[in-house]
């Protein structure tokens, strides 16, 4: 049996999360899944989604597809030594549909099947986590629980994160635009960092605002106003900007999304490169804001976002 681990859109909260402040992130029906083949030797490979190139563990410490099973055996207590794990996806890896927690959702689900381990989605979350500090150096946990649970949710870091499923009528559509470059998520999270350190007054004026912003999310989200949803996506865009994380690509992007009639338009994920977001809760926005930025050369994905796996 496949495990499937399910991308995000981050709707509100990129980088603030990381600083205790509220996010609101949908899973989304883009995935990457695992398959799991016994071996009688050889030990265990796996093909890495970015390079195709297969993986044999422990031959290659450096290698994150190692670093990644690594962390799951030692979580789980697997002790065989001779399989193949098969992985497929029909994500962005360019940043900001949370690829590498999809990833982890993944493996551990399909191992979690294929080896009777009893884990629950908790414990499914509490490991992915790990895996996540892998590819990022202090990771928020928005993406693997978005990736875990599914659906629309409210999260909060903190000791013990702050999850709640927020409550909408049906998933809304959306679409997703790569910009087609890869960003650095811890790197960029340092960024941010160094320039809050070095300019603590701007920032804390920053942080009051998207915290005002984000609770007036939460409440339009709940109620399905997308309108006024998209009017506070474009405010969050513009603390985004004050921090130092949209690029000229993404601003093109956003530029021509709400020049097509999206109801609002951002980054999500990181920053810098990675992807976009055009909330286009009617099929035929969907379908024109698609169209325009794969004009511009983008490649897109028309999808829902707040879908339960």
């Amino acid at each position: 049996m496949p495990g499937i681990g399910y991308g995000k859109a981050i709707l509100f909260g990129e980088h603030f999360v990381v600083y205790g402040m509220p996010g609101i992130a949908a899973s989304i029906e883009l995935n990457t899944t695992c398959t799991y083949e016994k071996k009688v030797s050889g030990g265990i490979t796996a093909n890495d989604l970015v390079t195709g190139e297969t993986i044999n563990y422990g031959e290659d410490k450096a290698k994150k597809l190692g670093q990644v099973i690594q962390v799951i055996l030692r979580e789980t207590g697997i002790k065989e030594k001779n399989f193949r794990l098969k992985l497929s996806t029909n994500m962005s890896l360019m940043g900001g549909m949370g690829s590498s927690a999809a990833l982890g959702v993944s493996i551990l689900s399909c191992l979690n099947k294929e080896f009777s381990l009893g884990i629950d989605d908790k414990r499914i979350n509490e490991i992915t986590f790990e895996v996540e500090k892998v590819f990022h150096s202090s990771p928020s946990g928005i993406d693997n629980t978005v990736s875990t649970f599914g659906g629309m949710l409210w999260f909060k870091k903190g000791a013990a994160n702050t999850v709640e499923q927020l409550q909408i009528p049906e998933p809304v559509r959306i679409v997703l635009i790569d910009t087609g470059i890869i960003n650095d998520t811890a790197e960029l999270i340092a960024k941010v960092r160094k320039q809050k350190e070095e300019n603590p007054k701007e920032f804390e004026k920053i942080f009051a605002s998207y915290s005002e912003l984000a609770l007036k999310a939460k409440n339009e989200v709940e109620k399905a106003d997308w309108k006024k949803v998209g009017s506070l996506m474009n405010k969050n865009q513009e603390l985004l900007r004050r921090i130092g994380v949209s690029s000229s690509q993404l601003e093109k992007i956003i530029e021509a999304s709400l020049e097509s009639g999206a109801l609002g338009a951002k980054l999500t994920g990181a920053g810098v490169g990675g992807n976009a977001i055009a909330l286009t809760p009617e099929k035929e926005l969907q379908e024109k804001v698609s169209k325009k930025c794969s004009a511009l050369g983008f490649k897109t994905f028309k999808v829902t976002a707040g879908i339960k796996p």
